[in-house]
């Protein structure tokens, strides 16, 4: 017995090439979308250098110089500068004071980003826990770094832990605030639908906030190690042992211009690879979202 073909009705087509036409088509829209950000981050980019150029040409090189100066400056220094053992920093480079820095910056978000992180879920469900978080964190928050600084260096000392405690102290604060939002803002029926498979606040904080807040905590993470820079080079300024800091002091005392900008180059590219790192990661933890 033979079977006819049933014709094909005009226009249509099988289902997988259907479903291949539609991720072509999405795949395409993205590529052009990822481009034309890419083409305005370029073009903010050279607006930018176009406008430092610009400016620096109007001013005298005591007060700015143009980028193509700094990163010279950058390029001669950054293995080893002979100026800076002068003020006792040794034979380094602007990459060796950097990696100092790095090192303290990344130290201090971890270890005071994951105690804030847990105290500040544990005190949004843990009402007495709360009340004894919230005052402490409301007055350390709002003690300027300008004044807790010099204070560490006195309490402990001109050596890295200073700084690495100082970073820390401020994250842990400020991923507090961060996690406590983070944990308010999640709507309770998660929780509740645990709770009626008799989940303790161990097994709720652990299967539920943390994996629940996470893309909210992950901004606040983003907030935090910027401010973290800030902290780590000020605190080197007032007194340190290495890091980029340090170099800025120096040459500060030198009014060497190119070369602080040359050190303000390499810590805003290093602020910005971290921040971009850190994206990227949120992105691959955070894939369900």
């Amino acid at each position: 017995m033979r079977f006819r073909q049933m014709p094909r009705l005009s226009g249509s087509a099988p289902l997988g090439l259907r479903t291949a036409g539609v991720d072509h088509r999405a795949n395409q829209a993205k590529f052009r979308q990822d481009l034309l950000n890419g083409l305005y981050t370029g073009a903010g980019i050279a607006l930018f250098f176009a406008f430092w150029w610009l400016t620096a040409s109007q001013l005298p090189r005591s007060r700015l110089v143009t980028p193509l100066e700094a990163g010279q400056d950058l390029w001669a220094n950054f293995v080893y500068s002979p100026r800076l053992g002068v003020f006792g920093l040794g034979s380094v480079g602007y990459g060796t004071l950097l990696l100092y820095t790095v090192s303290n910056v990344v130290t201090g978000m971890i270890a005071g980003g994951a105690v804030g992180i847990l105290i500040g879920i544990a005190s949004a469900r843990l009402t007495l826990l709360r009340l004894v978080v919230n005052p402490i964190v409301l007055v350390l928050g709002t003690v300027p770094v300008l004044v807790a600084a010099p204070l560490f260096l006195l309490w402990f000392g001109v050596v890295p832990f200073t700084q690495v405690l100082l970073v820390a102290f401020y994250s842990a604060v400020m991923m507090v605030l961060f996690s406590q939002r983070a944990a308010e803002n999640m709507n309770p029926i998660y929780e509740r639908w645990a709770l009626t498979f008799g989940a303790g606040l161990t097994d709720r904080v652990r299967h539920i906030l943390i994996p629940g807040t996470v893309p909210e905590i992950i901004g606040g993470l983003r907030i935090t190690l910027a401010s973290a820079w800030g902290l780590e080079i000020f605190a080197e300024i007032l007194g340190a042992p290495s890091g980029i800091g340090q170099a800025i002091k120096a040459l500060t005392n030198i009014s060497n211009v190119p070369g602080l900008l040359a050190c303000v180059i390499i810590v805003a590219a290093t602020a910005i690879l971290t921040d971009i790192l850190l994206v990227v990661l949120a992105r691959r933890i955070t894939g369900w979202v």
